[in-house]
């Protein structure tokens, strides 16, 4: 395996280090809690780092692991546009903003090319299929029969 410990996988180190000064940059901004981007960003800057510790946690089982790591990988994306937002509303100063934006992109291909490695290294060529709940577009909740996407 390429790490003993999640600690020592650097795509982890960096999502960590992300979040937490994410979370440092929020508290900065006045009235954050009432910023809708402030919220969004913290739970998707935070999820980076959680996703790419439960597939460790799985990484006797490659095709999990790889599947978490595209989730930490789209939750890196997702932080790179909400920091977009707050930078284009005002809430952070640009070159601030473009700074985590570029290392948002960084960790996102750091990402890629780790799991890519997985993939070669495992001869894995396709994932195994995500279940979802379908969501009633009446209620909007997910009270309808479950359904596999592939």
């Amino acid at each position: 395996m390429f790490a003993k410990i999640v600690e020592e996988l650097e795509i982890y180190q960096i999502a960590l280090e992300l979040a937490k000064e994410i979370d440092k940059l929020v508290k900065q901004i006045p009235h954050h809690w009432n910023i809708a981007e402030c919220g969004q960003i913290l739970r998707s800057s935070s999820s980076c780092s959680s996703n790419i510790q439960e597939g460790f946690a799985q990484r006797f089982y490659p095709k999990q692991f790889i599947k978490y790591l595209y989730t930490a990988m789209g939750s890196s994306d997702e932080s790179k546009g909400h920091m977009e937002k707050l930078r284009n509303n005002g809430h952070v100063k640009p070159e601030i903003a473009d700074e985590y934006i570029k290392r948002y992109k960084g960790l996102s291909i750091k990402t890629l090319k780790f799991l890519n490695r997985l993939r070669k290294r495992y001869n894995i060529k396709t994932l195994p299929k995500i279940i979802h709940n379908e969501v009633s577009p009446t209620r909007g909740n997910p009270s309808s029969p479950t359904r596999v996407i592939s």
